[in-house]
């Protein structure tokens, strides 16, 4: 009974042994020879065209978001420090700090918990967080 158990056991690691030679020397297939590639390539662009944080946001939203700064998160510190990621008239989310130029002649002025102060020129300008995404993420958190 042993003897047979120790023969399966055998047969199954030289079966195992075959197909990882066979991996290493198996010719490639005609797509892999002909084109060189080892796979599909990711598209990052996805990343700058999905906001995972509003994805329920309404059209209106979205394009009023397209046509002037949008506020998505800060990181408030004492005093008006800290930092804010702000999205940009061309759709782009960076982070910001105190101080930083947002856009031309746009800076951070400040940063608060719940909005932040842009300085353009001699003014200031709060930006807020917008109604929608605050109705959004009060449903998250009240279930």
């Amino acid at each position: 009974m042993i003897a047979a158990a120790e023969g399966l056991l055998a047969i199954g690691l030289a079966w195992q042994l075959a197909g990882l030679i066979w991996i290493f020397i198996a010719p490639q297939g005609p797509f892999l020879a002909a084109t060189g590639a080892t796979g599909p390539t990711a598209d990052l662009g996805v990343l700058t065209r999905f906001d995972p944080f509003f994805r329920n946001a309404s059209p209106a939203l979205i394009s009023a978001a397209a046509q002037s700064f949008r506020l998505y998160g800060v990181r408030a510190g004492g005093g008006g420090a800290g930092s804010a990621i702000i999205g940009t008239p061309d759709g782009r989310q960076a982070s910001f700090a105190v101080g930083d130029e947002i856009a031309p002649g746009v800076r951070l002025q400040s940063v608060e918990a719940d909005h932040v102060v842009l300085a353009r020129g001699g003014s200031r300008t709060p930006l807020s967080f917008p109604a929608e995404a605050v109705d959004v993420l009060q449903e998250v958190v009240e279930p």
